[in-house]
């Protein structure tokens, strides 16, 4: 829910008790006025009907109420009592129902004789008014608040129109864009810090990706080239005769050593490039004829390590990646069923519109299972490696919104890794080749 939504939505959960609230306020005001103009006319009532009375004798008017109002009773003694005011109610023979009555009584002496008076009011008519009154009250808070609420709306959407302006814009950013995104100025002051402070914070991460991108760029070139003249010179001296055994099995050493350190360069200038979004481009990549091709590529090695190097690939599987790394996903999961397969055993991939999987048989990991996709972690059999080779792969699949995972069975002592295509919401389950 956006701020403006969630702001309309706080103002109609706090107008609701207000106008609740408000409402029985303001009914109770207006019938407590009515109640005390009410008793004040029957406290004037009473004191005419009093005077009548002590002059003469008889009050004015009586009989010729259809309430008895007012009745008076002489009584034949008793004590006087002030006077009590009492709700009721009372038959009104013109509307034929009963009504609510504001009566006021009162035992008077006058002169030598003792009178019961009781004057009354009927108030139906009042209480109408104010529940009248009330419900036009409300009605009107009401259409007033949701005329407020329409306002504020429109109001809110103009004062906000900037801000959704730069949100636009950080939505189509692109780090590696040849400038750095301009966002625009506002007759608004915070918005118009925050467009400054967005180019500001634009320009310095422009200036800071240029001098990556220019690093990356120049340690690729640089560093390939002495490490080419060091295998040429190598093969060189292996050339040369006469060599001792001890001097070969160094030398081949010294190459086995060369060939990590380009291996792990290019490894780390490819992680680099893409911490720098440096492979932003992308294109539908057919995956089952990359992963068929791949297959057939490595099928000798498979046949050189005794490995049963079997596939099933689901045809015109495609999804939106960049070319070049959706090769080294698959390339990397491949080449790690393979090395790591036991000799002898299967080892096999899958890929279906779910997901890509491959799936060898071997020892159980040497390292917890958490450290799987780390940097620099692996098999201490394998001094060969480079331990990247994982962590490129969830480098890409995390890019590119896919789910990388492995599982190992320790009955078949198996392990399966799959990585989900975003395409679907659940995982790939481990699948069996015949």
């Amino acid at each position: 829910m956006n701020l403006l939504r969630k702001t309309l939505l706080y103002l109609v959960l706090a107008a609701i008790p207000v106008a609740i609230g408000g409402g029985w306020l303001f009914q109770t005001l207006i019938n407590r006025v009515i109640r005390y103009e009410v008793d004040e006319q029957l406290s004037s009532d009473l004191a005419f009907v009093q005077e009548q009375l002590n002059t003469v004798g008889t009050p004015a008017g009586q009989g010729a109420y259809l309430l008895d109002n007012p009745h008076v009773e002489a009584l034949p003694g008793g004590i006087p009592v002030a006077p009590v005011f009492a709700d009721t109610t009372e038959y009104d023979r013109r509307e034929k129902q009963l009504v609510p009555v504001r009566r006021l009584t009162t035992v008077a002496q006058l002169g030598q004789r003792t009178y019961r008076i009781v004057v009354k009011q009927a108030v139906g008519e009042f209480e109408e008014i104010a529940q009248l009154l009330s419900i036009g009250i409300i009605v009107s808070f009401l259409v007033l608040l949701v005329l407020l609420l329409v306002l504020n709306s429109w109001v809110s959407r103009r004062l906000w129109q900037p801000f959704y302006l730069l949100i636009d814009q950080l939505r189509t950013y692109r780090l590696d864009a040849q400038a750095p995104m301009t966002f625009a100025s506002s007759t608004i002051a915070e918005f118009d810090q925050l467009g400054l402070t967005l180019n500001t914070m634009s320009q310095t991460l422009h200036r800071q990706y240029t001098s990556q991108k220019e690093f990356t760029d120049h340690a690729a070139h640089e560093m390939q080239t002495p490490l080419a003249v060091i295998t040429t010179q190598l093969d060189q001296l292996l050339a040369t005769e006469p060599l001792t055994d001890a001097q070969v099995t160094l030398l081949e050493q010294t190459q086995g050593s060369v060939r990590r350190l380009g291996q792990l360069n290019k490894s780390l200038l490819l992680l680099t490039k893409i911490d720098n979004n440096q492979f932003a481009e992308a294109s539908p990549v057919n995956l089952s004829e990359l992963a068929n091709r791949l297959h057939q590529d490595l099928q000798p090695y498979a046949q050189h390590r005794g490995l049963s190097w079997k596939s099933r690939i689901a045809p015109g599987i495609c999804q939106p990646m960049n070319p070049y790394l959706a090769e080294v996903l698959l390339l990397n999961l491949m080449k790690n069923a393979l090395i790591h397969a036991r000799p002898g055993t299967d080892a096999q991939i899958v890929l279906t519109p779910s997901g890509f999987q491959t799936i060898n048989e071997g020892q159980a990991l040497p390292f917890p299972a958490g450290q799987l996709f780390d940097r620099f972690v692996k098999n201490p059999a394998r001094p060969e490696s480079t331990g990247l080779g994982l962590a490129l792969v969830s480098q890409i699949a995390h890019r590119y919104g896919m789910c990388v995972t492995h599982n190992y069975d320790e009955p078949t002592q198996r392990h399966t890794f799959t990585v989900l295509l975003p395409t679907r919401s659940k995982y790939l389950a481990d699948t069996e080749i015949e």
